[in-house]
């Protein structure tokens, strides 16, 4: 990696004091309704993108064997500061090239939008082949992405919030194809300021089934919240897809 990638610079920034209302309770319920039916207990589960450890934290709770990656050494760092943390097997790596053997896991997890963020398709689509190659013959991958079609219609262009550091002014706007939502985040702190930026792509969940089928993927379930609910294409606030390897 060069540093050059948004993400690269995000993730090792201030990311974590603008989401920090993505807590735990949330991934605790989100485990309840979607993963732990998957059956965790004794399993071996590979949490991608793992961030500050929420979700891997919830699986772990359920008795699963949790491995979790991410680029972001900012990130592993404060996974592993967490209750808890030090018991955790981090590792930093990138999806598109997993440190891992093939067929080593029982399911992977990749959550909180934490997919479509590389400059092209085809890298995604290799993160994808990525997920399938870890994955023992009838695990299963859960992907948690954003419902593409509410996000067109819905798009806020800017809003305001102060979290306990900064003043954080958003501007959004979808590329000039359609193809991904880019924001931009500005912090202000007195006279401190900076700039950072978010961009993913919006792979609509046909397109996402079709490229999950094209690596040995078949979706299963669809989920539309972290509740279990309904999968409404127009409405849902997000996707969540179960995908089995065949």
């Amino acid at each position: 990696m060069t540093g050059d990638a948004w993400f690269e610079r995000w993730f090792e920034g201030p990311y974590l004091d603008l989401y920090a209302h993505r807590d735990a309770a949330e991934a605790e319920r989100g485990t309840r309704a979607i993963l732990a039916p998957l059956g965790l207990a004794g399993r071996r589960v590979l949490d991608l993108a793992c961030g500050p450890g929420r979700w891997l934290r919830a699986v772990a709770a359920q008795g699963a064997e949790v491995v979790g990656l991410d680029l972001s050494m900012r990130l592993l760092q404060a996974a592993r500061a967490a209750p808890g943390g030090d018991a955790a097997c981090l590792v930093r790596g990138d999806m598109r090239d997993l440190p891992f053997q093939p067929v080593v896991f029982d399911h992977v997890l990749c959550m909180f939008t934490s997919f479509g963020y590389f400059a092209t398709a085809a890298e995604d689509r290799l993160a994808l082949a990525e997920m399938a190659r870890v994955l023992r013959p009838g695990g299963m991958l859960v992907l948690d992405f954003l419902n593409a079609n509410r996000v067109r219609r819905e798009l806020p262009a800017a809003s305001e919030r102060t979290t306990p550091l900064w003043t954080v002014r958003e501007s959004r706007a979808l590329d000039a194809r359609g193809e991904r939502v880019c924001k931009e985040i500005e912090l202000r702190a007195g006279d401190e300021r900076h700039v950072y930026r978010e961009e993913v792509r919006l792979w609509e969940e046909p397109q996402l089934a079709a490229a999950l089928a094209s690596v040995g993927l078949e979706v299963t379930s669809r989920s539309g919240d972290y509740d279990g609910g309904s999968w409404d294409s127009e409405r849902s606030p997000r996707l969540l897809l179960c995908a089995r390897r065949r």
